[in-house]
């Protein structure tokens, strides 16, 4: 079966699985991993404590220097999610401190996926559990920019990634609110952050996130 069968097979699957009758599961924790390559870090601790206030599990933040063979490569230009899915696999094997983990992999090389130009994430569910992410496009340029404003700027887009590839993991399928696909970097920028309320009602059930977000977080992340 081609890959864009089955991504159409499952998009439909989505549409006609009624919500009330799935079944979720919550992760252990989260883990994010941050390519060693990324030059600019600074919104990985305010991306840990805004997580930390929805999400039900812990997390935490790490670096990873995993080699970026050319053999990863989707282009010239680009690497390819799924063929940096088995080495970071094995790279992370035994660092969870939970059962089922959520793994996270942040890096600062631009990301493509056929038949799309370019992705800023793709999300692997089922016995995988993991997201490679890119923040290529998702850190805003310019040169009256300051240091904080692109680190701000590059968490909220983080973020929202996140948010929609944590519910697909834990088995949601829903294409709303957070869970809607950004064709653009403005797409991104203008859907929201939230869960529609019939998903935010089934993750909360389920033990995904939080009924009600935590007002502050400085201890988790100074902990982590």
């Amino acid at each position: 079966m081609s890959d864009r069968l089955l991504a159409g097979l499952l998009l439909f699957a989505s549409w006609a699985y009624p919500l009330g009758a799935q079944t979720l599961a919550p992760p252990g924790e989260v883990l994010i991993h941050v390519h060693g390559g990324v030059r600019n870090t600074d919104f990985v601790e305010p991306l840990v404590c805004d997580l930390t206030k929805v999400v039900a599990a812990p997390v935490r933040a790490r670096t990873l220097d995993l080699a970026l063979r050319p053999e990863l490569r989707e282009t010239s230009t680009q690497y390819s999610p799924r063929r940096i899915a088995g080495p970071f696999i094995q790279a992370t094997a035994g660092d969870a401190e939970h059962a089922r983990p959520f793994r996270y992999f942040i890096l600062g090389e631009d990301l493509g996926s056929k038949p799309l130009n370019y992705v800023f994430a793709e999300t692997f569910g089922g016995s995988y559990d993991l997201s490679v992410i890119s923040v290529a496009r998702l850190a805003p340029v310019g040169n009256r920019l300051t240091r904080k404003q692109i680190a701000e700027e590059t968490e909220r887009r983080v973020y929202k990634l996140m948010m929609k590839s944590i519910a697909i993991m834990a088995g949601l399928k829903s294409q709303g609110c957070v869970m809607s696909f950004p064709r653009s970097l403005e797409e991104l920028d203008l859907k929201s952050a939230e869960y529609c309320p019939e998903d935010r009602l089934a993750l909360v059930a389920a033990g995904v996130i939080r009924k009600a977000p935590l007002e502050t977080c400085s201890t988790v992340v100074a902990a982590r």
